[in-house]
């Protein structure tokens, strides 16, 4: 009813692009006397919900040879809503000149603005590791960001996409038993205001 099948890969494109941001993170550990870096590690980075991680680190206790590496970051994409402020005609189409030949065109309507929702996570097991690594990302957001992303590489179809940090949460759970590790966790909310497109021909 709707048309023939298209799938222009663009949710998927916008998950990778927002992962893509945070993926060169590092922490270094410092001589507290001279300041002299240590070591350096590159923070591990993972889609997945909170949870996941957190029943990994549940089911650690003192018996466990491998514990889950701290610290790290997991971010997943837990909303995609229409947006009615950037809303344009829907009737209004762009049209496209293939290069290979200078006659064909591809005609595409314009895209449908939508938000997505992510969740990014600092999971450590101290509050200087988990703040070393926020730091590293909080600066960057006033409050957006913006990336520019090749949607319809056919169409030659690029968007300039703002990406926006809503909100940052911390919760510090530990109970004082020596059988339960500590992790602090900082939760940053972000919304991605991005398109999807329809076929073109």
């Amino acid at each position: 009813m709707l048309g023939s099948h298209f799938y222009n890969q663009i949710v998927r494109k916008n998950i990778i692009a927002f992962g893509t941001l945070f993926n060169n993170i590092e922490m270094k550990s410092t001589d507290p006397n001279t300041d002299e870096v240590l070591e350096t590690t590159k923070v591990p980075l993972n889609y997945g919900p909170k949870q996941k991680f957190l029943v990994r680190l549940a089911e650690n206790n003192a018996s466990s040879k491998v514990a889950i590496t701290l610290p790290r970051i997991y971010f997943e994409m837990n909303g995609i809503d229409y947006d009615p402020t950037r809303k344009t005609s829907p009737i209004q189409q762009y049209k496209t000149i293939i290069a290979d030949n200078g006659n064909e065109v591809r005609v595409q309507y314009v895209p449908v603005p939508y938000n997505l929702s992510f969740e990014l996570g600092v999971i450590a097991k101290s509050q200087d590791d988990a703040l070393q690594i926020t730091e590293q990302i909080l600066p960057y957001f006033q409050p957006s960001f913006s990336i520019t992303l090749n949607m319809i590489p056919d169409m030659n179809e690029k968007k300039d996409i703002a990406i926006v940090l809503n909100n940052v949460s911390y919760e510090d759970e530990w109970d004082d038993s020596f059988y339960e590790r500590r992790y602090i966790v900082y939760t940053l909310n972000f919304t991605m205001k991005s398109y999807l497109y329809g076929p073109y021909n």
